[in-house]
């Protein structure tokens, strides 16, 4: 049952923007009050409060919301937004205390998918915002999948102008821990070092996060691929080695003996010379004051 502080009003030419089939070129908006409206509960999409968001604030003020938000009614009271988030942070920032919306009945699937398609066609999308995208859709696609001929990645990447196996190279980005996927959407960790990484188990992402941000390395395809096959033996020394292109070098120093030998008589064995050198280095050390090593 809607809202009772919901009111009712005409809304021109919403031409089926979502793909829903409708009986009437005119359509049914609602007017909701903002705090009855609740965000998606897996919305990948970020909302910012950039120049772009001052733009939409400012039409709203001038022109109201020229576009109604897509809703579905919720199980505890109110609406999910589906389509409009930004719409609705812009009214919160004009001052608005409701916004027009059209109400939907939609399965768990039906929204999903609705709800990516209406935001994946903006511009500058954030590596983590496709990756999720495409994921959530991805999986509302596997579970209608007779309705398909054709695998979803390959259905999803004919939409987005991409290949199945990039559709897939990108939902593997949602098996990054945040902070990693963080630094992908930097561009500091390049898009195919990423997937990579994503093969790294949970505990061996932290591990490379740690090594990451104590020496501000960054992992380049190479780097990942030799830490992708080193799983199962991650460890911050390894991970250390592979970023920094640290080698395990020996610390020890040898001298010729023919440079040592004019020093000693032909009877002194290699024994006696190492310990005859030592005591005179530490009584030089001594001599000259030094506290440490040299």
């Amino acid at each position: 049952m809607r809202e009772e502080t919901a009111k009712e009003i005409k809304f021109e030419s919403f031409d089926s923007l979502f793909g829903i089939p409708q009986e009437s070129e005119q359509h049914i908006t609602t007017m909701v009050p903002l705090e009855k409206l609740f965000p998606y509960a897996q919305h990948p999409f970020r909302v910012l409060d950039d120049a772009k968001m001052d733009e939409l604030v400012e039409s709203i003020r001038i022109n109201g919301v020229l576009e109604p938000a897509l809703v579905r009614p919720r199980a505890l009271g109110g609406y999910e937004i589906v389509s409009g988030h930004r719409r609705k942070r812009a009214c919160e920032k004009a001052g608005l205390e409701e916004m027009p919306v059209i109400i939907r009945e939609l399965t768990d699937d039906e929204s999903a998918i609705l709800m990516v398609d209406s935001n994946n066609q903006r511009e500058e999308l954030l590596y983590s915002e496709k990756a999720w995208a495409y994921r959530i859709k991805y999986d509302a696609l596997k579970h209608q999948g007779k309705k398909f001929s054709e695998s979803s990645a390959e259905q999803l990447g004919k939409e987005n102008n991409k290949s199945g196996r990039q559709i897939k190279r990108y939902i593997r980005l949602t098996y990054l821990q945040e902070d990693l996927l963080d630094l992908v959407d930097q561009k500091k960790i390049a898009f195919r070092a990423a997937e990579k990484l994503s093969f790294l188990t949970e505990t061996e992402q932290n591990i490379l996060l740690e090594v990451i941000l104590e020496h501000k390395a960054y992992p380049n395809i190479d780097t990942a691929e030799k830490l992708k096959q080193m799983s199962g033996a991650v460890s911050i020394e390894r991970v250390e080695e592979v970023l920094l292109d640290r080698k395990q070098k020996s610390r020890a120093t040898s001298i010729p003996v023919k440079n040592i030998r004019k020093y000693f008589s032909e009877e002194s064995s290699a024994e006696e010379m190492e310990q005859k050198i030592i005591e005179l280095l530490e009584k030089w050390r001594q001599e000259e004051g030094h506290e440490g090593f040299f």
